[in-house]
């Protein structure tokens, strides 16, 4: 029997590993020392597992070499736990531009991932699936954004996908679990991650298209935030800094308890733009790769924000969150 009062999680995300170009033309020149520091403050802190919310490779001109540089540094960094990976938006950011098919992006994302040598629950070919961890029986669900890259533009989740998340999410209900639904791009104009009231990001999911027309499962997974209150839902996408104070939400009591996840790669700040718009400035600092530790108790989680380039735990940055079944 596990005698443990509590574990322990490194939260990351937007890791960007990028081999596109050198030097300043490189999109994320600070990926790889800032995903090596990162799994290094993990195993210092004796990190259980990690979750790594989305977006591992840039994928711009192809991924094979940005993920076998993904595993390497797993592999060199002597970090021992697992790695929950989501499937963010650049998984599959080559198939925009021709370069191969979602299918083929979607089958990198699960062998460089090795998700089917993890101990999870999944469909066999899909990109989204479910650990329970036996401390707490605590549920982590990773949802996929199977459809491509053109977030705001597009329905992300397939039918086959949301029944599978609804039958889950339903069975822990009954089961009295405690969930955490891990899935990679906000809602535009609504949750953690941005400016609620004047988004600054574009590519955030939306419930309609340029014509009105309901993206149907984008809203099936609005419903499902809605519905159970007491599940804490993990993004990323944006990169916003911590500073930037948009990083926790509710709705208001209307939603589940909605945590973004800046960026291992570099994090970007809230601004405005000469005419007075909200914008990000797309900085990309390197000395704020940031993301959360985790302690997990039985009756309560407390999230500590943390700068992995320096292992500095931010306490102006902690949420505890108790009422989690």
């Amino acid at each position: 029997m596990d005698l443990k009062k509590s574990y322990r999680i490194a939260i990351i995300s937007d890791v960007h590993i990028d081999l596109e170009n050198d030097g300043n033309n490189t999109y994320f020149i600070y990926a790889q020392k800032n995903f090596t520091r990162t799994l290094s403050v993990a195993k210092k802190r004796d990190c259980d597992f990690i979750v790594n919310v989305g977006d591992s490779v840039t994928n711009a001109t192809g991924a094979t070499a940005e993920w076998q540089r993904y595993r390497e540094i797993i592999e060199e960094s002597g970090y021992e736990g697992e790695i929950f990976e989501a499937m963010g938006n650049h998984e599959t950011r080559f198939a925009k531009y021709g370069g191969c098919t979602l299918e083929e992006c979607r089958g990198d994302f699960i062998e460089y991932t090795r998700l089917g040598d993890k101990p999870v629950e999944r469909i066999d070919g899909k990109t989204y699936y479910a650990y329970i961890d036996q401390r707490f029986g605590d549920a982590f669900l990773f949802l996929s954004l199977e459809n491509g890259v053109s977030t705001n533009e597009i329905d992300n989740f397939s039918d086959e996908q949301m029944a599978w998340a609804e039958s889950m999410l339903d069975r822990c209900h009954r089961e009295g679990r405690r969930v955490f639904l891990i899935q990679h791009a906000p809602i535009y104009g609504f949750g953690a991650g941005d400016d609620v009231k004047e988004p600054a990001y574009e590519g955030l999911i939306r419930m309609t298209d340029q014509n009105g027309r309901a993206f149907r499962n984008n809203r099936r997974f609005l419903r499902l935030v809605r519905q159970y209150k007491n599940m804490i839902w993990l993004s990323g996408h944006t990169h916003v800094d911590l500073r930037d104070e948009v990083n926790y939400d509710n709705d208001h009591g209307g939603a589940c308890h909605m945590i973004h996840v800046p960026s291992v790669a570099g994090t970007t700040r809230l601004s405005h733009d000469e005419n007075g718009k909200r914008v990000l400035d797309r900085a990309f600092f390197e000395n704020a790769s940031q993301g959360y530790i985790a302690e997990i108790f039985d009756d309560r989680v407390v999230f500590s924000g943390i700068n992995f380039f320096d292992d500095r735990v931010y306490p102006q940055y902690q949420y505890i969150i108790s009422n989690t079944k």
